[in-house]
């Protein structure tokens, strides 16, 4: 029975791969956009944002913010005029412009001095390079604020004992200032929580691998309509397989074929891009295994409910995305309203990518997989039902 089961499983993945339009659907094209994805994510993450540098004072006080602002990682620096900078914020070709003014150095000395930022008004991400510049502002008004205090009791002449107290202070900043913060990461409880979100490749990851596994089993179950329209599946009754054979045979092909697309996939985030699939290798298992089974039995069930392989390759891709999209495979399932929430937990794709974002982005082990599995494998066992008592074999 074994050898009969695995015999119909490899027909089932040779028709898949006989069409060269199902091959680039459900095979090359997952593993397009996810490359595609992926990079564009991971560029993004990685490229630190370009910052106009103006400095009209041209003195150690105006270059020390300069290094300060260069010691930013997130930040690209560039050297401009101010009106090029204006030009350039004003024409949208730049987001922000920092700018010392001639009177920089004359105002530490004195009664202050001010840094401008320009900014484009439509750039939300300029807003970090204000609370940078606001940092290193205040700084600067420490040390000149403490050389002062010095000058005061210096027998020095002003200027130079200014300069040479205003360097002292700014030394004492390194390697670590004053009053500095500590950060220590804390994993996330095992409490399942919205306070970590899969974003950038993990998310792209997660989402894509789900929601191209149910166009893998559609297009591997529309084979079964391919089989039954040609009179293959007539042809098996007279053979001596049972019913009960045979349809464990189109299911195994088709979750084979949907566990081989989503091994591909994992290994593609993994490798190429870093997200952190390897975690726990067990866990993931057990979610994608059972969400294979789950799109495996829906893709059977519908395919036993329409009439004709073109009904299938109507109503897949609508099933498929919107699934994907009701489940938050394009986007995290927490920015949605709650009753978005609510429609999302009726999904397989909403337990799907909620187990895995727990357990690949929020790191909660393989107790987070537990229950997405039980209620995927329920949702396997009741659509296969159905699609095997359903199907119609002529």
């Amino acid at each position: 029975m074994m050898t009969r089961i695995a015999a119909l499983a490899w027909l089932n993945i040779l028709q898949l791969l006989r069409n060269p339009g199902e091959v680039v659907g459900v095979i090359v094209l997952p593993l397009a956009l996810t490359m595609l994805f992926g990079a564009a994510f991971a560029q993004g993450a990685d490229k630190p944002m370009q910052v106009l540098f103006v400095d009209e004072d041209s003195t150690a006080y105006s270059k020390r913010v300069g290094e300060l602002i260069d010691s930013e990682e997130s930040l690209e620096t560039v050297r401009v005029t101010l009106s090029d900078a204006t030009d350039r914020i004003a024409e949208g070709d730049a987001s922000v412009a920092i700018v010392i003014p001639a009177s920089f150095g004359d105002g530490l000395r004195g009664d202050g001095a001010e840094i401008h930022v320009l900014r484009n008004p439509a750039s939300e991400s300029s807003l970090a390079v204000v609370s940078i510049v606001q940092g290193v502002a205040t700084r600067v008004s420490g040390n000149a604020e403490a050389a002062r205090i010095i000058v005061r009791s210096s027998t020095q002449e002003a200027t130079a004992a200014f300069d040479a107290a205003y360097a002292d202070v700014d030394l004492r900043w390194e390697p670590k200032p004053p009053v500095y913060t500590e950060e220590t990461v804390v994993a996330p409880s095992q409490v399942r929580g919205d306070s970590v979100m899969a974003e950038g490749t993990t998310l792209s990851s997660i989402g894509f691998t789900v929601w191209f596994i149910l166009f893998m089993t559609f297009g591997c179950a529309g084979g079964i309509l391919e089989e039954r329209e040609q009179g293959t599946l007539r042809r098996l009754l007279v053979a001596p397989v049972s019913r009960v054979t045979v349809m464990a045979g189109k299911i195994t092909g088709i979750a084979l074929a949907a566990a081989t697309q989503a091994a591909i996939l994992v290994c593609v985030g993994w490798l190429a891009f870093g997200v952190p699939w390897n975690r726990d290798p067990v866990a993931v298992f057990l979610v994608l295994g059972s969400y294979v089974l789950a799109a495996t039995g829906l893709a059977v069930m519908v395919s036993a409910l329409v009439r004709s392989r073109d009904q299938m390759s109507g109503a897949s891709p609508l099933i498929s995305t919107g699934l994907a999209m009701l489940g938050g495979c394009l986007w995290p399932i927490e920015v949605v309203s709650p009753f978005m929430r609510t429609v999302a937990a009726f999904t397989p794709t909403g337990w799907a990518v909620g187990g895995l974002t727990d357990i690949v982005a929020r790191n909660q082990g393989i107790g987070a997989a537990v229950t997405p599995s039980l209620i995927l494998l329920t949702i396997a066992a009741v659509t296969m039902a159905i699609g095997a008592r359903v199907l119609k074999f002529e």
